[in-house]
């Protein structure tokens, strides 16, 4: 019993010892377990206070609102909008395969695609951007989204900024587009992205156990600029019918593109440029090729549309209108190569130069252009701006090409006299006709409106010159200019090539021009692609507008006559309705319609009290100029009606500026300048 006795307290005593032990280890190591808790929790450790930053704590970009693009009117032809994407944390998603199915019907995208992104090792991927209102509810329809309305676990909405173009195709080869992350990629919103994308702030957040940003310093955050919206001098409205016009044209020729532009010929303003085709820049993964400007990006050989420009460097250089050059009846040959007319009827014998320009005489150019020397023509072809960029500014314009000097043989100085072997663009073009009809102005284009215009400027401080052009330079006289359009106007007449593009009720002067493509194969040019091009403006009407027109490889006939010609009398047309423009001011009309005395007696018995007239005894009747600020063009032309003062209306809008101003005599041969902008 008592060794029984023993061997039991021995037992007990072991127990109790390791009890001991145990408690003492337990109490040890609670004890270190607290102590640590303590130390992490009340004294700092660097080790650990950078894990933990890492983990909640991260740099988040704040992107400011893009600016948007305007017309001249204010209209929004580019606007940024807030949108919605689905990121997800693939660390924090349980069923990865249920959640990716859901999601495939959600947002129409592929199972295998989703189960990849949400089987990556990251914290964050993105799974769809800019969603649209249908994916949206969809995520309630099919459950991704739970009853409270959050989504499931692991994934989250972004408010995000999505580009969008309100009026779809219009205007889409000038405004461009832009990437996913509202980057310009091209046209306007590459040109001005700097301008309009604003300044982007890194900002401290603190991040959810999902790994979203939930508390951003705001302080930092307010530090955010929103982009500049950019206005354009373009008229959306007017942009919309001369599309509608270059649609018609294309399909009722069966061409493979065109290219208009109307544009201010004294303040440069582009007020239309459109291509066909079209495309939609709200729309992804459009062809590069639909997608360029050609109008500023393509060169093209210019044929008989060059012929002004060479009759206004022959007449700067002392020929005249009305002299002539033999016209070899109809075959003229040169380095053993045959100069011929478009039409092998057309066999002229002599031909005026203001012939020439009407009936488009190849051979009457070619002579004109070997007489007046390839130094001569080339230094005209400079200064209209040919082989230089115009100063738009766009990206992507060329310059074209004009041959070196060595290459300017005999029978390529006579090509060149009627538009074959240089390379122009439809803006170089547009550019240069506008100079044949503000007086001899080289402007440059703008595309951009500037706050003012050629009326806000102070008529007291700057000369008529620069009030007039600002920075462009004269290339011809006026009277050389009047010449040309003199020459321009009789094609729009009877006999002259462009009698589809005449406008009843206004006299219009311009020019056809019918160019053989090169065949990119055998590099010769090619007997079935044409490119047709009419480019003119009306005269006399006081608003300065040229109309570039041109259709790409017509098929229903390919002469400009019967192409391009009718495309610019329905542009025009358009032009003219928009801006309510009147037709062609005479030189007189009945006084009896203004109340102004028509007798010009050196003798009177009283002073003649009528409006706006003032005539003394032994006095030529003389006009006192009236206030008209504010008034529109029309309101302002039947005011000065039935007098023969020189007349020019310069800009759009409403009158902000006139020389002379109010109060001032005149007599009937003298200068009035109008200036009008924007109200």
């Amino acid at each position: 019993m008592a060794h029984e006795f023993e061997v039991k307290q021995s037992l007990d005593d072991s127990l109790r010892t390791r009890l001991a032990v145990t408690w003492v280890l337990g109490t040890f190591l609670a004890c270190s377990v607290l102590g640590r808790s303590a130390a992490i929790q009340l004294f700092k450790n660097p080790r650990l206070e950078a894990m933990a930053n890492r983990q909640y704590h991260a740099k988040s970009l704040i992107k400011p609102n893009r600016g948007s693009i305007l017309d001249r009117n204010g209209e929004p032809l580019a606007v940024s909008v807030e949108a919605y994407s689905l990121a997800a944390n693939p660390t924090k998603i349980r069923q990865r395969w249920l959640i990716a199915r859901l999601l495939a019907k959600s947002i129409h995208s592929s199972y295998a695609r989703l189960m990849n992104k949400l089987s990556e090792p990251k914290e964050f991927v993105w799974i769809k951007r800019h969603l649209s209102e249908a994916e949206l509810k969809n995520f309630k329809k099919l459950g991704v989204v739970d009853t409270e309305g959050d989504l499931v676990e692991g994934l989250w909405l972004v408010k995000e900024s999505n580009r969008v173009y309100p009026h779809h195709q219009l205007a889409a080869h000038l405004l461009g587009n832009v990437n996913i992350d509202s980057e310009g990629l091209e046209g306007v919103e590459l040109w001005q992205d700097e301008r309009m994308r604003g300044k982007v702030v890194s900002v401290s957040a603190i991040k959810d156990a999902l790994g979203r940003p939930t508390f951003i310093d705001a302080q930092a955050a307010s530090q955010v600029q929103n982009g500049d919206s950019v206005t354009l001098t373009l008229d959306s409205v007017l942009q919309y019918e001369v599309e509608q016009e270059l649609a018609a044209a294309v399909h009722r020729t069966g061409s493979r593109g065109g290219v208009v532009i109307v544009m201010d010929a004294v303040s440069g303003e582009i007020l239309s440029l459109a291509n066909e085709p079209v495309f939609d820049p709200n729309q992804k993964g459009i062809s590069a090729d639909r997608r360029r400007n050609r109008a500023i990006t393509d060169g093209f050989e210019p044929g008989s549309i060059l012929k002004p420009i060479l009759l206004a460097g022959a007449l700067t250089y002392g020929w005249r209108l009305t002299d002539e050059v033999w016209g070899e009846r109809g075959a003229f040959i040169l380095q053993k190569k045959k100069i011929s007319e478009a039409e092998a009827r057309e066999k002229y014998e002599w031909i005026s130069l203001k012939k020439m320009i009407q009936v488009s005489s190849n051979i009457a150019a070619a002579k004109v252009a070997l007489k007046l020397g390839s130094d001569r023509y080339l230094k005209t072809l400079i200064s209209f701006g040919f082989g230089a960029r115009t100063g738009l500014g766009f990206p992507g314009e060329i310059p074209g090409r004009l041959p070196g000097k060595k290459e300017w043989q005999p029978l390529s100085l006579a090509n060149i006299g009627f538009g074959q072997g240089i390379l122009v663009t439809a803006i170089q073009m547009a550019r240069a006709y506008s100079a044949i009809l503000n007086g001899g102005w080289l402007v440059e284009p703008t595309l951009l409106k500037m706050a003012g215009g050629p009326g806000k400027a102070n008529s007291e401080s700057k000369s008529e010159i620069e009030l007039t052009f600002g920075a462009a330079h004269q290339i011809i006289s006026r009277r050389v200019g009047y010449q040309v359009i003199e020459a321009m106007e009789s094609v729009t007449q009877e006999g002259g090539t462009g009698l589809k593009a005449a406008l009843p009720g206004y006299r219009v002067a311009g020019k056809t021009g019918t160019a053989q493509e090169i065949d990119p194969i055998t590099k010769k040019y090619s007997h079935d692609k044409y490119i047709s091009s009419f480019v003119g403006f009306p005269v006399d009407t006081g608003m300065k507008i040229v109309v570039f027109t041109s259709l790409n490889e017509p098929r229903v006939g390919y002469y400009a006559s019967e192409t391009a010609a009718p495309l610019f009398r329905e542009v025009l047309n358009s032009v003219v309705r928009h801006y309510s423009i009147p037709g062609h001011i005479p030189a007189r009309m009945e006084p009896k319609t203004l109340g102004v005395v028509e007798s010009r007696t050196q003798a009177a018995p009283e002073f003649v009290t009528l409006p706006g007239l003032v005539r003394s005894p032994g006095e030529i009747d003389k006009w006192i100029m009236p206030s008209l600020i504010g008034l529109t063009q029309r309101e302002a032309i039947q005011i000065l009606q039935g007098h023969s003062f020189h007349l020019e209306m310069l800009g759009l809008g409403v009158l902000s500026s006139q020389v002379p101003v109010a109060g001032r005599k005149l007599g009937e041969t003298d200068r009035v300048r109008l200036f009008f902008s924007e109200p």
